[in-house]
């Protein structure tokens, strides 16, 4: 899943946004009566260039796609950030997001 746009939020403030993100599903496998099933286990979440109001540990996000909706999920930036903050940083930024990316409008 590929996007432009996404925002970081502690609670209900938003923390920064990032820009031209891309999301990869980790999937678990589990084995039960000799059929596979897999479920999501992890996402990993990559972006191009972001901006930071705090550095928060753990942030809930945002991803906007093209369409009225979103997804959100929660994750922790596992990224060196840099310390300036207000700032759109173009460097990449890696979040690591536990549990189910759902769908809201």
């Amino acid at each position: 899943m590929k996007g432009r746009l996404a925002s970081l939020h502690h609670g209900r403030l938003q923390m920064g946004g990032i820009l031209d993100w891309s999301v990869e599903l980790l999937l678990s496998d589990s084995v039960r009566d000799a059929s596979t099933f897999y479920k999501l286990n992890k996402w990993k979440l990559t972006a191009q260039a972001y901006w930071l109001f705090d550095i928060p540990d753990r942030v809930v996000v945002r991803l906007y796609s093209d369409g009225r909706g979103y997804w959100e999920g929660t994750g922790y930036i596992t990224s060196q950030t840099s310390k300036i903050l207000d700032t759109l940083i173009h460097q990449p930024i890696e979040l690591i997001g536990e549990g189910i990316l759902e769908g809201k409008e």
